[in-house]
């Protein structure tokens, strides 16, 4: 698997991450040397208004990509600052530091969390990512709460986050 903007992804578990907090951020500088980024057919209508869709892959492996910056290392959309420059922003970085993981060709995933992200801390700063309901069962937190990189328009994170239970 292919992680491009993770450097520490692990499983998210209450064991390892029950005292850890997100810390909402508004940089998107994590994927300033992506030039593509994966995408989901559903995200095609939006993000072919802004960016060219290309499909790549090996043998029988062909997955459809944003395309970022026309150099290796090189994206486009993130500015000096660490803004993102288009209304709409691929789903890949939007996630981002979530991804889900599976070893069985999509049959379970794991949701995973990237350790290295500058947010994501013990100290309390932001919103705890595991809280703990009357039933004592661990639960995530909305994603469009603690993720960084949330896109307005879309309330999938936070859908997903309600349904979901670890």
């Amino acid at each position: 698997m292919q992680l491009m903007i993770y450097e520490t992804a692990v499983p998210v578990s209450h064991a390892r991450h029950g005292n850890w907090s997100l810390q909402v951020g508004t940089t998107y500088a994590f994927c300033r040397n992506v030039n593509s980024v994966p995408l989901m057919a559903a995200e095609f209508a939006s993000a072919a208004l802004e960016y060219a869709i290309v499909f790549g892959g090996t043998g029988d492996v062909v997955l459809p990509a944003a395309v970022l910056g026309v150099r290796t290392d090189e994206n486009l959309y993130v500015t000096e600052q660490g803004g993102w420059q288009a209304k709409y922003i691929p789903a890949f970085v939007r996630r981002y530091p979530f991804v889900f993981f599976t070893r069985d060709e999509g049959k379970t995933f794991t949701l995973c969390i990237d350790e290295a992200f500058p947010g994501f801390n013990q100290s309390g700063r932001g919103e705890r990512l595991l809280a703990t309901t009357a039933s004592r069962r661990p639960t995530w937190r909305t994603c469009s709460n603690s993720c960084s990189n949330t896109n307005s328009n879309s309330t999938a994170p936070r859908d997903f986050a309600r349904s979901s239970r670890i």
